[in-house]
C-alpha cells in the first residue's frame, strides 16, 4: 500500500522520490505498462533517461538526487506514446496542448 504522495521531497536523504499507480482515476492506464519514465524541465524533457521501477505492490517508482529551489514541471512517459500527469500530485498548469504539466517547487 502506498504511503507517501508524489512527489515526495526526502530533505534527509537529499532526493525526490516520484511514484505512479494505476487507480483507475485518469483516462491513462499503466496497468501493464511496459515503461514509465520521468521527464520534465530539470532534465530537458529526455523522455527516456530517468526510467521508473516497477515494484511488486504495482507502483511505479524513481528516486532523483535534490534539486536546486525553483519551480518545475514534469510529466510520465508511458510504454514511449503517452504522456500524462502525476495523479497524485494536485498542482498543475495547462500544457499548452490539452493536458497538464504536474508542478514540483523545492
Amino acid at each position: 500500500m502506498k504511503t507517501l504522495s508524489s512527489p515526495h521531497i526526502n530533505t534527509a536523504k537529499k532526493t525526490i522520490e516520484f511514484s505512479l499507480q494505476d487507480d483507475g482515476a485518469t483516462h491513462v492506464s499503466v496497468a501493464g505498462a511496459s515503461q514509465v519514465c520521468l521527464a520534465g524541465s530539470f532534465n530537458n524533457w529526455a523522455h527516456d533517461t530517468l526510467a521508473m521501477t516497477h515494484e511488486d505492490d504495482g507502483i511505479w517508482k524513481i528516486e532523483i538526487p535534490m534539486l536546486p529551489r525553483g519551480k518545475y514541471h514534469y510529466k510520465f512517459f508511458v510504454d514511449d506514446k503517452v504522456w500524462m500527469e502525476d495523479i497524485e500530485n494536485p498542482y498543475r498548469e495547462p500544457d499548452g496542448s490539452t493536458g497538464f504539466y504536474s508542478i514540483l517547487t523545492i
